[in-house]
């Protein structure tokens, strides 16, 4: 009739209450969808067992040449703790766990405990790359090889080498001719040591330019140790290229120092920190070089020590996310991936589909004990599962990026 009040309840949602406000409109949950059904596919994905590098076929295709050892895995230690002082039963604890990846071990420090790694290793049938560790402070620099070098003599065995000083250079903590004359100290002690018998080899450990910036320093050394990290080149390597950069650089080095034995020191891949261009971290990337580049290494004959063996949550302060995720193991001691066959990127990825979930279920309640019927009830479940997944996965990032592990 006209100049009749409207009806109310002809612009009502079919079975909305009396008062309710319009439920969304059919763009408005598209949205909501896709939004929701991107974050699950990302949780999904994540769960997705991805085919990647296999490791040597041969029974022993799981072992690896060596692995760098240093016992501060757990939330709240450093080596930067002047009290620190790690015990001979979390030693003998943790090379059981490295021996059943490898034989041996490498370390950069005698002091805060580690001068018992040597002993613990040879009761486990086990070798070490012993290291010294060298910086600004001289005396400490004088006592930290004193007792490296007793150490060395007393579990010959145990010892492969004695590394002296780790990326000094690198650093800039001494000059070469003093580095050198640091050295040359060491090596004369173990001969001394060793009149009649063959002398503890003595090397020195840097990234690989600055060996191709020092060549003389070769000529102090029993052989020369080479870092090659290829995601923290300057000019990062993305993953299907890095084991290729690796042996590239191998080879380069051995050609710009001609006669000269040469170990890989280091070399390794991230499981988590931001990309540096193509060089993305990540849990499958990670599985892929190490398979990739212990069954290469293998068949070229290429000597080297993988970093790490365990997770290393203090160097997330120096370095993000980035630095406390090398390890074949964790910091629990669990392994970082399987060593043959398909890699997950998350295995926490079912806990981002619970996330979804509960987010569904609790906006929903929320919003039926509100009355919401139909396209609101619908919505508010998207919403929801969205916010679920998201938070999940904001909890994860917020983990790996803790400084304090």
């Amino acid at each position: 009739m006209p100049g009749a009040a409207p009806d109310p309840s002809q612009n009502r949602a079919a079975g909305a209450p009396a008062g309710a406000a319009p439920g969304p409109g059919a763009a408005a949950l598209l949205l909501l969808g896709l939004f929701a059904a991107a974050a699950l596919g990302y949780w999904l994905a994540q769960g997705w067992p991805r085919q990647v590098a296999e490791p040597d076929p041969a029974p022993d295709g799981d072992r690896v040449a060596c692995l760098s050892y240093a016992p501060f895995r757990l939330p709240g230690e450093t080596p930067f703790d002047p009290a620190a002082r790690v015990s001979r039963a979390r030693i003998e604890a943790d090379l059981r766990i490295l021996a059943t990846r490898t034989a041996c071990v490498r370390t950069y420090s005698v002091d805060q405990g580690l001068d018992q790694v040597p002993a613990v290793a040879r009761e486990l049938g086990m070798t070490v790359l012993l290291g010294a560790w060298l910086g600004r402070d001289r005396e400490r620099n004088r006592d930290e090889l004193a007792r490296a070098v007793t150490v060395a003599r007393a579990e010959r065995s145990a010892v492969r080498a004695l590394v002296v000083g780790n990326e000094v250079l690198l650093r800039r903590e001494l000059p070469e001719h003093e580095l050198r004359a640091t050295i040359e100290e060491a090596r004369r002690a173990l001969r001394k040591a060793a009149p009649r018998g063959s002398p503890i080899p003595v090397t020195y450990a840097d990234v690989w330019e600055f060996w191709l910036a020092h060549p003389g320093l070769a000529d102090a050394v029993d052989f020369v140790t080479i870092h090659v990290l290829p995601y923290w080149e300057d000019d990062p390597v993305g993953i299907e290229q890095a084991v290729a950069h690796v042996v590239a650089t191998y080879r380069r080095a051995q050609a710009a120092l001609p006669g000269r034995e040469i170990l890989i020191g280091e070399t390794g891949w991230p499981r988590a920190g931001r990309a540096r261009r193509e060089a993305t971290p990540g849990r499958v990337e990670q599985a892929h070089f190490v398979r990739e580049f212990v069954r290469t290494a293998r068949a070229e004959g290429v000597p080297y020590n993988l970093i790490e063996g365990f997770d290393q949550p203090w160097k997330r302060r120096l370095e993000g996310a980035m630095g406390g995720f090398w390890g074949l193991f964790d910091s629990g001691g669990a392994p970082a991936f399987p060593w043959r066959g398909r890699v997950e990127a998350d295995p926490a990825w079912r806990v981002g589909l619970a996330g979804s979930a509960a987010g569904a279920l609790g906006f929903g309640l929320l919003a039926a004990a509100s009355r919401a019927r139909g396209r609101r009830l619908l919505a508010q479940a998207l919403a929801g599962a969205a916010v679920g997944a998201v938070a999940v996965a904001q909890w994860r990032y917020a983990a790996a990026w803790h400084r304090d592990g």
